[in-house]
C-alpha cells in the first residue's frame, strides 16, 4: 500500500511540474507582453494581434496623438510619419488591426473618446472582403478594453491560444531559443507614430513613393503571373453580395457621431484590392448616405488594379499605392 501511495506522489509530482514548467517559462517570457512594461510594444510574434499590441502601446504612451490611422494589414501602409508632413499640427498614431472590422475600428475610436484623446484627422481604410465579415464585430482577440472581456479572462486566453497548439517554435520561445521565418516577423514599429515595420526618418519618408522595379522583384511577380496565382480578372466589373446588416448600419451611425463629436477631419477609403470587387450597390449607398463626400473609392476596375505588379502577394498592394491615394484624397 505505502509502495503505491508513494507511485501516486511520484506521477503527482511529474504532473506538477510539466504544468508548472511551461506555466512559469510562460510568465518569464511574456509572449504577449501581458505583465510586463516594453520599450516598443510591437508585433513580435505572427500568433499576436497588431491591435492588441498597439493599444498596449496606446495606453502606455505619454504622447498627445491627435490623430490617428485605421483599418486591417492593408492599412500598415500608410505611413503615420507621411502624414504628419501633410496634415498641419497634426501627432499620429497607427491603429490598425489584422483582418480588421467596422465594429473593431468604432471600439477603438470609442476608446479614444473614452480616454480623453482629441481626435482631430482620422484615416480609415475599409476592404470589402474583411470589414463587414461576421457581422462587423470586433475580434475576440483584440485588447480586453475593446472586448469588453475581464482582464482575468483575456489573460487565460492568451495561455490557452499559445499552448493550444504547442509547435516546436513556441518550445523554443518558452526555452529562450532563436526563432525565425513566419513565426518571428519581428514587426518593430516606431516608438512615437507606431507605423509598423520600419521606424521613420526623413529617408525613410523620400523612399516611401518608390516603386520596386528592381529585377528580382520583377522575376518573382513574372513568375507569379505565370503561374497563375496572379489570375486574370474579368473585364466587366463585379459587385460583392450585400454585407452591410442592420447591426453594421448602427456601428457606421455610432462611428459617424464619435467623428462629429470631434469635428474629426476623417477620410475613409475603400482598398483597391487585387479581385477588382467593388461594394453591393446598396452597401455602397449606405456608405455615401452616412459618410458623403468623405468616402474615397479605389476599388473596382482601374488603373491601380489592372496592373498585376501592385501586388506581390495578391493580398496586399505595395506602399506606394497608399502613398498615392493618401496624395490624391489630401490634395
Amino acid at each position: 500500500m505505502k509502495q503505491f501511495i508513494k507511485s501516486i506522489i511520484r506521477i503527482s509530482i511529474i504532473l506538477l511540474l510539466l504544468v508548472l514548467i511551461p506555466s512559469v517559462l510562460y510568465l518569464q517570457r511574456d509572449v504577449y507582453s501581458d505583465f510586463g512594461e516594453e520599450d516598443n510594444y510591437s508585433w513580435k510574434y505572427f500568433f499576436q494581434q497588431l491591435g492588441d499590441m498597439s493599444t498596449k502601446k496606446l495606453i502606455s504612451s505619454p504622447n498627445k496623438y491627435n490623430s490617428f490611422i485605421f483599418g486591417s494589414s492593408r492599412a500598415t501602409s500608410v505611413y503615420a510619419c507621411y502624414l504628419q508632413e501633410k496634415i498641419e499640427n497634426s501627432t499620429f498614431f497607427h491603429y490598425s488591426n489584422w483582418n480588421e472590422s467596422i465594429g473593431g475600428i468604432e471600439r477603438k475610436i470609442n476608446l479614444l473618446d473614452s480616454l480623453g484623446y482629441s481626435i482631430d484627422n482620422v484615416v480609415i481604410y475599409l476592404d470589402t472582403d474583411y470589414t463587414f465579415a461576421d457581422e462587423g464585430k470586433c475580434s475576440p482577440f483584440d485588447h480586453y478594453l475593446l472586448t469588453n472581456k475581464s482582464r482575468n479572462a483575456y489573460l487565460a486566453s492568451h495561455f490557452n491560444s499559445f499552448f493550444k497548439n504547442l509547435t516546436t517554435d513556441k518550445i523554443k520561445i518558452l526555452l529562450g531559443l532563436q526563432v525565425h521565418g513566419e513565426v518571428f516577423p519581428n514587426w518593430l514599429s516606431d516608438l512615437e507614430t507606431n507605423d509598423p515595420n520600419h521606424f521613420c526618418s526623413d529617408s525613410m519618408i523620400s523612399f516611401y513613393g518608390n516603386i520596386d522595379t528592381s529585377h528580382s522583384y520583377i522575376k518573382g511577380m513574372d513568375s507569379l503571373i505565370n503561374s497563375g496565382f496572379l489570375y486574370q480578372r474579368e473585364l466587366e466589373q463585379n459587385y460583392k453580395a450585400k454585407q452591410i446588416s442592420p447591426e453594421e448600419q448602427d456601428i457606421l451611425c455610432n462611428l459617424k457621431l464619435l467623428l462629429e463629436k470631434h469635428y474629426s477631419n476623417y477620410y475613409i477609403v475603400v482598398t483597391p484590392l487585387y479581385d477588382q470587387y467593388k461594394f453591393a450597390i446598396s452597401d455602397q449607398k449606405i456608405l455615401s448616405d452616412c459618410f458623403g463626400e468623405n468616402i474615397y473609392d479605389f476599388s473596382g476596375i482601374n488603373d491601380i488594379t489592372n496592373d498585376p505588379y501592385n501586388y506581390p502577394d495578391r493580398k496586399h498592394f505595395q506602399p506606394y499605392i497608399s502613398k498615392n491615394i493618401l496624395d490624391s484624397i489630401l490634395n
